[in-house]
């Protein structure tokens, strides 16, 4: 009776049971860290953001002599939702790589071009994902070190 309500096959229950009970996949611990990458982010354009737009003023510069020639072709607002959307892209592209590895059999390569394992495409991903983390940790703290430093001082 339960397999006429259910429409499967009872081998069917069987195996959906065994796929519940396993340890969770590469991809599932992979997520945290992109969604953790995607709003250090989304936190960095709001940062930096708030420093040029209200302590422009105090001596808040953009250092980056890229995004300096952004905001002047897009302005501010463009240059830190390019620069988000820029960098969540990049946090997925590099979670993505390190669950499967590239798609794309050219993109498996080092820097020697010689064609490298796709389990050590997945780890250096992997590596890279965690120093971007690190990385954009250390930015957004130093936006909002500086912040506080322009606001109280």
């Amino acid at each position: 009776m339960a397999t006429a309500l259910t429409g499967l096959h009872p081998a069917h229950d069987d195996a959906r049971d065994e796929l519940t009970d396993h340890e969770p996949t590469l991809r599932q611990m992979l997520r945290p860290f992109w969604f953790v990458g995607a709003v250090l982010m989304m936190l960095d354009g709001v940062t930096t953001y708030i420093a040029l737009r209200f302590h422009a003023d105090d001596g808040a510069r953009e250092g980056n002599p890229i995004a300096q020639w952004a905001i002047d072709q897009i302005g501010l607002a463009g240059m830190c939702t390019l620069k988000v959307l820029i960098g969540v892209a990049m946090v997925w592209r590099l979670a993505a790589t390190a669950d499967r590895g590239h798609r794309l059999t050219w993109l498996n390569r080092g820097l020697s071009l010689r064609r490298k394992p796709t389990w050590q495409v997945r780890r250096n991903a992997a590596w890279a994902l965690a120093f971007t983390l690190v990385l954009m940790g250390v930015v957004v703290g130093n936006n909002v070190r500086a912040i506080w430093s322009l606001a109280v001082g």
